[in-house]
């Protein structure tokens, strides 16, 4: 948590996003190799078409909502605020809190895979790597 905003950290972001929405045989291994800043590399590029989400959470995003704009509506409207973490390949804004806005268009400009959690464990956009379709990734409170 950070002190200065009460908002997650991002290895706490990453650690909810692997809890609420991976497998739990690829769960410990994501997180671990995420935290590891000398390790992060080698998990990456499995955000490009290996990622291995519980699909009972996971909802195709149609492909006239798949771009920044409307994206932004979307997870808007389902909850997200104004900044988000992001868990990226190929991109030097990797592990970085930024405004959502900003994210969705890094992500949706980039050819490789990405993760934007918007609410930890609970809201985050997936985007494979092009040409496949985004993923929108939902847990409700019980």
């Amino acid at each position: 948590m950070d002190p200065s905003n009460g908002t997650p950290s991002g290895p706490e972001h990453e650690a909810a996003f692997a809890k609420a929405f991976l497998t739990s045989e690829k769960r410990a291994r994501f997180v671990q190799l995420l935290a590891d800043p000398k390790r992060r590399k080698e998990i990456l590029p499995s955000l490009d078409e290996d990622l291995h989400y519980m699909p009972g959470f996971a909802t195709v995003v149609p492909g006239a909502q798949d771009f920044p704009e409307e994206l932004e509506k979307l997870l808007t409207t389902k909850g997200a605020g104004p900044t988000c973490h992001l868990i990226a390949h190929g991109l030097k804004v990797d592990g970085r809190a930024l405004p959502l806005r900003e994210a969705l268009r890094a992500v949706c400009m980039s050819e490789h895979g990405a993760v934007l959690s918007c609410l930890p464990g609970r809201l985050a956009y997936y985007k494979p790597a092009a040409p496949a379709p985004g993923i929108l990734l939902e847990r409700h409170l019980a």
